[in-house]
């Protein structure tokens, strides 16, 4: 700032008339003759013409008798120098110091756009109005009469040089300051719309800015405010808040309308049955428009009963309307929270009844995945059959399809996660069992060899299963080659000499039979020679 005063400093001695003498006595004289530049006065006493600037006696015309100030003479010594303006200034100093003190608005005309800042004339004196007071806006300045306020006067050490510093800002400030104290929390008023933001508005009120956040708009939620504001609108709000070190005002627009909340909670409550409108698809759930400004959830685990994850849009889709039970209310904290399956009872109060451990059901295949299948027992409620609850292992692969319909046992049950499991082999005994009721072990059977390998026999027991001799089991003698001593088709005679039922496998013995045979030989002979 004292670099501006400084630059202002020089530029107003510029301005000035430039002394030649020491002569300051104030006289009288005629105006006798006026030209583009000078204005020539006949003072009585004096040698010589006084001259004067054209733009000091600017107001005075010929024939006039003025008082001016002899300030000395030209180098040649043709003309004295006078000045009007040196009596201006003097008479009008003691008019910019009352203004100074009472922070009167004054007119002030600038003559002169220097770096940082105007040069301004007011009452004869000039002073520096900085950019930062300025307030000005358009650009052709120079000559244009506009308002300001003496922020500051300097004088030197001599009090003689005086330095005026000129302010359009405080004159804002002020009026600002004047209108704010007049406004109270509660007060309805208009504005005009400044600028559409993301998150509100700015809006002017008087000299006043105030602003409106984007939740105090409606009482609905907005996520695009340039769809329905624009700059220069006329708007009309709420004082909701005042901040008088900022001169901070906050205003709410929906104050003015009823808030829906209040006025919902008089027609419905927790366990009313509503219509709305969907308005809103999400990862977790829709949005449903129960009353205007009114919006709640509906999460995806309440759409059906027992189903934690759905395929939203396979039951709604934006703009459908759809009836939906209130589950929480909150009015005050603006939630809400609704539910479809709530609408229907829970299949899962009557599983024992319906699904319980050892039913026998026909359910709707809806989703096979690589270890097993879903099944759809009724809406909200799924069994699942792991791959190896298809069938028995004796039997032959089953394949399922989506839509398909199917019978299943319920073999498991868990009412706490809402889980069923099921089986299609259940439904009939195993093939093995039934095996089991005819072969027992240590029973001899005659059957054909079905296949030779490396390691052993296998052995046709039935159509259904297979027995296999190990090749350490095959004979009581060494036999380097299955295949040298037996062909497929072959009747072979073995005992039974092991069931694995969790594997489902007999294992036979054809050494066994032989060691029993040569034993019982030898006893015959023991029997019959005693030896």
């Amino acid at each position: 700032m004292n670099n501006e005063y400084t630059e202002f400093e020089e530029l107003l001695n510029e301005y000035l008339p430039t002394e030649q003498g020491k002569e300051h006595s104030r006289v009288k004289g005629v105006i006798v003759q006026k030209d583009r530049n000078y204005a020539y006065l006949d003072v009585q006493g004096q040698p010589t013409t006084v001259r004067v600037r054209a733009e000091e006696v600017s107001l005075y015309s010929e024939g006039t008798e003025i008082e001016i100030v002899l300030i000395g003479e030209t180098d040649e010594g043709e003309f004295i120098i006078g000045s009007r303006k040196r009596i201006d200034v003097e008479e009008n100093w003691k008019n910019i110091e009352n203004a100074f003190e009472k922070k009167e608005i004054l007119k002030a005309k600038i003559v002169k756009k220097i770096k940082g800042g105007y040069i301004l004339e007011c009452l004869f004196h000039q002073g520096f109005l900085p950019n930062s007071l300025s307030e000005i806006s358009f650009d052709d300045v120079l000559g244009k009469e506009v308002d300001v306020i003496i922020k500051d006067i300097q004088l030197d050490k001599n009090g003689k040089s005086k330095k005026i510093m000129f302010s359009r800002k405080d004159i804002t400030l002020q009026k600002e300051m004047e209108e704010f104290s007049k406004l109270k929390i509660g007060d309805i008023v208009e504005g005009e719309v400044l600028e559409v933001l993301d998150f509100g508005l700015t809006v002017k009120i008087g000299c006043l800015r105030g602003f409106i956040h984007i939740s105090e708009i409606s009482w609905k939620k907005l996520d695009d405010l340039t769809k329905i504001y624009k700059k220069g609108d006329i708007i009309k709000g709420e004082i909701i808040s005042l901040e008088p070190e900022k001169r901070n005002i906050k205003i709410s627009i929906k104050n003015l309308t009823e808030n829906p909340w209040e006025a919902f909670a008089k027609i419905a409550g927790v366990n009313s049955e509503v219509e709305g409108k969907v308005t809103k698809l999400l990862p977790y759930g829709v949005f449903v428009e129960v009353a205007d400004g009114v919006e709640g959830l509906v999460h995806m685990t309440d759409f059906v009963w027992g189903k934690k994850s759905v395929n939203l849009s396979n039951f709604v889709k934006i703009g459908d309307v759809i009836k939906v039970k209130i589950i929480e209310f909150s009015p005050i904290n603006r939630k809400l929270k609704l539910g479809i399956k709530q609408l229907s009872e829970n299949p899962w109060d009557k599983a024992d009844e319906v699904f319980g451990i050892g039913k026998e059901l026909e359910v709707k295949v809806v989703d096979i995945k690589p270890f097993g299948l879903f099944a759809e027992i009724e809406q909200g409620v799924d069994i699942f059959v792991h791959q190896n609850d298809y069938k028995w292992q004796l039997e032959e692969n089953k394949k399922f399809n989506l839509g398909d319909k199917i019978f299943v046992k319920v073999i498991e049950v868990d009412k706490e996660n809402k889980k069923l499991k099921g089986s299609v082999k259940a439904l009939t005994k195993n093939p093995f069992e039934i095996i089991l009721e005819n072969h027992k072990v240590g029973q001899t059977v005659e059957k054909p060899i079905k296949n030779i390998t490396n390691f052993g026999l296998f052995i046709a027991l039935t159509e259904a299963i297979d027995g296999f001799i190990p090749i350490q089991m095959v004979s009581k003698d060494f036999i380097k080659k299955l295949e040298d001593k037996y062909s497929v088709g072959d009747i072979v005679k073995a005992q039974i000499i092991e069931i694995d039922r969790e594997k489902e496998r007999i294992k036979l013995s054809i050494k066994k039979i032989e060691l029993e045979e040569e034993k019982r030989e030898n006893q015959e002979l023991i029997s019959k020679y005693g030896v």
